[in-house]
């Protein structure tokens, strides 16, 4: 399992623009995907990052706390 998801901004002609990223499991494979969200001096345009971030956050942890549920009871069960 791999975890991550961030912002970044990236310059294009002088003006900053703001994207996240994360990982997401596509095909079997782990692959980051980067989402473009707008200009970054907007502050709907942060306000909307952050909830995509929180988002991803919030199923990983979910994700995890499912995976550490099973890990247990296997190991548990002796198997």
């Amino acid at each position: 399992m791999q975890i991550g998801c961030g912002v970044y901004v990236h310059a294009v002609r002088g003006h900053p623009y703001l994207y996240v990223w994360h990982y997401e499991t596509t095909g079997g494979r782990r692959r980051q995907v980067k989402e473009y969200m707008g200009a970054a001096g907007r502050q709907d345009i942060r306000e909307e990052a952050i909830r995509r971030v929180d988002a991803y956050f919030r199923r990983a942890a979910r994700d995890l706390e499912r995976l550490r549920k099973e890990t247990l009871a296997s190991i548990a069960r002796g198997r």
